[in-house]
């Protein structure tokens, strides 16, 4: 999931206006954040499989730190201690780890049985695959982005909010070169945020 997280953002953004809309992107975004540190770092693991059904190619080997239930919301508490001292806010802290917490539970609905529930070897995985049937996913995610985003935001707010969703839209199914692109183990193909659902009449 990509842009449905994006609308949690908003949800306390309306009900605590006197926490900067930032915090709550950065929030529903921090395991994803983290796991683009770690990742190049070597500490967590994600490889290219040409048969992976919907998450287009990306395989998440090991990732407990940014995507575990709880590991990844002990970071996510300290980072928004953090934030919550810099703003003289302690209500940013709560907001924050619910942030993140609400990011690993849309996660399960979308990925494989691949997101640790503690974060340590031999922990339990879940994961409802609905990315195995790519244009459910696609439709129920910006449905969900938009009901969420109409739901709490107006005016030109929601104009932007909905623009940026169409812009994902665009991106994410622009069609490629025309034609086909050899793929091998040295030109693995290009992943992007969207690149789960795009080429959706190939992936069957």
């Amino acid at each position: 999931m990509f842009v449905g997280h994006f609308a949690i953002a908003f949800l306390p953004w309306r009900l605590f206006p006197q926490v900067p809309l930032p915090v709550s992107l950065i929030a529903v975004s921090f395991p994803d954040l983290l796991w683009s540190f770690l990742v190049p770092a070597g500490v967590e693991k994600v490889r290219i499989n040409l048969d992976s059904p919907l998450q287009k190619f990306i395989v998440f080997e090991k990732y407990p730190y940014s995507h575990s239930f709880v590991l990844a919301n002990v970071w996510s508490l300290l980072v928004g201690l953090l934030i919550a001292w810099l703003l003289n806010n302690p209500l940013v802290a709560l907001l924050f780890v619910a942030g993140s917490v609400s990011h690993w539970l849309l996660d399960t609905v979308v990925h494989m049985k691949d997101l640790q529930v503690l974060g340590f070897d031999g922990d339990r995985k879940v994961g409802a695959g609905l990315w195995r049937r790519g244009p459910l996913a696609f439709v129920m995610e910006y449905a969900f982005y938009a009901i969420v985003t109409i739901l709490c935001l107006s005016g030109l707010s929601l104009v932007y909010a909905l623009v940026i969703a169409r812009g994902s839209f665009t991106g994410s199914t622009s069609p490629r070169s025309s034609g086909p692109q050899r793929r091998t183990a040295s030109n693995p193909p290009t992943a992007t945020p969207f690149s789960h659902y795009s080429d959706l009449e190939h992936s069957h």
